[in-house]
C-alpha cells in the first residue's frame, strides 16, 4: 500500500494553519497551481495527482516550498518586532513621540541607563524598545558596559567615533580605578529549545548573584540548541528558539551577560540567517555577546578570552589571562604558556555531566589579573560549593604596559607544582 500523502500542514509542522494559508495566498497563480497538482483541491486530505511529473516535485520542493518557508520565517519575525516595539509604561506620562525627542538630548549627553529610565520613567526593557525604534530610524550610538552592570550610551555624530565604533571588535566592562576584586559567575552551555535544558537552574544562577552582589556573568557559549542536537528539542523553529532564550533568559537591571557564540547558536546562523547576537544587540542590552568562535573581554589592562568550538573556526592567539572554554560540558583547568584555560561545566542536562556554574573572584594588581579564586557551584535544594580553588598567575609574565601586551614566557617548574597542588580539590569531570 502507498504511503499516504502528508498534508502541506503536516509539512509544514513549526506554523499554524493560519500562517501556512496566508503564506500560500501571498504565492503566484503559478505556484499556487503546482500546489494544487500536488494536493488536489482539499489541502486536508491530498490525493496523488496523475500528472505530477520529476518536473513538478524539483519546482515544488526546490523552489516552492524555499519560498513558502521565507515567507512564513518573515511574517512571524515581523509579528515578534511589532509586539516587541509596542511601547507601554503605566508610571510615564510622556507620549512616545516626546520620549523620542528627550531621549535624543540624554543619547547627546551621554547619560547612563539608570538617569534615562528615571527621567523618563521607563523600565530598562522599554528603553531596549526605544533605541531600536532608533535604529531603526538610522540613529547610531554607543554602549559602554560598566562593572556594576550599568550600561553608558552616547549617540555618534563624529566621524572619529562612527570609524572607532565600525572598528571595534572587543568588549570592554569599565572599572573604578580603586576597584580591584570582581567577583563573576561563569556558566556554559544551556541549550534553550532542548527537552534537558535546565532553565530552573539558570533562574537559580540569577538569584545566586542577586544574593551575593555579583554583577557580570560570563557564559561560554551554545545558547540554544541550533539546528542539530545530541537528544529532543522542545522547540525546532530556529527563529523561535532565539525568541525563546531571548524572553525566558532572566532579566535584572543590575546583572550584565557577556558570552560567545558556539557551535549550537552559529549552526542557525548558517542554516537560516539567524543571527542571535544581532537579535540580543536589538532586544536584551543586557546580554552581550562579542562574536562566535571567540569574544574578548577588556578589564583593566588585562582580557579574558571567551571561546567555543565551531567546524572550521580557529582558537584566537590572543595575550588574554584567562581562557573560559565552553563546548566540553565539564570543568577542567590547565595552564597553556602565560594563559590560564578554564573548561567549563555545563548548566544543563545535555551530557551526563552534573550541571553546574562557577564563580570567579579576580584580584588584580597593577591593573593586570594576579590571582583567581574558583568555585564550583551546584543549585539544588541550597546552592553547594563542590570544589574551591585558588591559583596565582606566574609572576614572571612579561607585561608591556605602555602597549598593554603580555608576553609569552616560560613556566618553572615551582608554577606547575603550584598548579597542580590547586587543581587536587578539583574532580576532572567536575563533580
Amino acid at each position: 500500500m502507498a504511503r499516504k500523502l502528508q498534508t502541506i500542514y503536516e509539512y509544514l509542522n513549526d506554523y499554524t494553519e493560519k500562517e501556512i494559508n496566508d503564506a500560500i495566498f501571498k504565492l503566484s497563480i503559478d505556484d499556487k497551481l503546482v500546489i494544487r497538482e500536488r494536493y488536489g483541491e482539499d489541502l486536508h486530505n491530498p490525493l496523488p495527482r496523475e500528472g505530477w511529473n520529476r518536473s513538478l516535485s524539483v519546482k515544488f520542493y526546490g523552489n516552492i516550498i524555499p519560498k513558502l518557508k521565507r515567507i512564513l520565517s518573515q511574517n512571524k519575525e515581523k509579528i515578534i518586532i511589532d509586539k516587541t516595539l509596542e511601547i507601554t509604561s503605566p508610571e510615564s506620562t510622556i507620549n512616545s513621540n516626546d520620549m523620542i525627542s528627550i531621549l535624543i538630548d540624554l543619547l547627546q549627553k551621554g547619560k547612563d541607563i539608570k538617569e534615562i529610565c528615571d527621567t523618563l520613567k521607563i523600565d530598562n526593557k522599554t528603553l531596549y524598545k526605544l533605541l531600536l525604534k532608533l535604529k531603526n530610524k538610522g540613529i547610531k550610538f554607543t554602549r559602554d558596559y560598566n562593572a556594576d552592570g550599568d550600561i553608558h550610551y552616547k549617540k555618534i555624530n563624529r566621524i572619529k567615533d562612527l570609524n572607532h565604533n565600525q572598528s571595534k571588535k572587543n568588549k570592554t566592562i569599565f572599572l573604578p580605578e580603586s576597584l580591584n576584586t570582581v567577583k563573576v559567575l561563569v556558566i556554559s552551555d544551556l541549550h534553550f529549545g532542548n527537552q534537558k535544558e535546565r532553565l530552573d537552574l539558570i533562574d537559580r544562577a540569577y538569584n545566586y548573584c542577586i544574593k551575593n552582589n555579583i554583577h557580570l556573568i560570563f557564559c561560554g557559549g551554545d545558547i540554544i540548541d541550533g539546528a542539530y542536537t545530541k537528544g529532543v528539542q522542545n522547540i525546532t523553529s530556529l527563529y523561535e528558539q532565539a525568541e525563546y532564550f531571548i524572553e525566558k533568559y532572566p532579566y535584572d537591571k543590575n546583572i550584565l551577560t557577556f558570552a560567545v557564540g558556539g557551535d549550537h547558536d552559529f549552526s542557525a546562523f548558517w542554516k537560516e540567517s539567524i543571527d542571535i547576537i544581532e537579535m540580543c544587540d536589538n532586544y536584551r542590552h543586557d546580554i552581550v555577546i562579542g562574536n562566535f568562535n571567540n569574544s574578548i573581554i577588556n578589564m583593566k589592562k588585562d582580557k579574558i578570552h571567551l571561546y567555543h568550538h565551531i567546524n572550521g573556526g580557529v582558537v584566537l592567539n590572543t595575550d588574554a589571562s584567562l581562557m573560559l572554554h565552553g563546548h566540553m560540558h565539564e570543568f577542567r583547568l590547565d595552564m597553556k604558556k602565560e594563559r590560564l584555560n578554564i573548561t567549563l561545566p555545563s548548566l544543563s542536562d545535555i551530557t551526563n555531566t552534573l550541571p553546574t556554574a562557577l564563580e570567579m573572584t579576580l584580584d588584580f594588581k597593577d591593573d593586570y589579573i594576579e590571582s583567581t579564586d574558583i568555585k564550583q557551584l551546584y543549585f539544588c535544594n541550597e546552592d553547594m560549593v563542590l570544589s574551591e580553588t585558588h591559583l596565582l598567575l606566574p609572576k614572571n609574565r612579561k607585561i608591556k604596559k605602555e602597549s598593554n601586551i603580555i608576553e609569552d614566557a616560560p613556566i618553572t617548574d615551582e608554577q606547575v607544582k603550584q598548579l597542580s597542588k590547586s587543581m587536587m580539590s578539583v574532580s576532572p569531570r567536575g563533580f
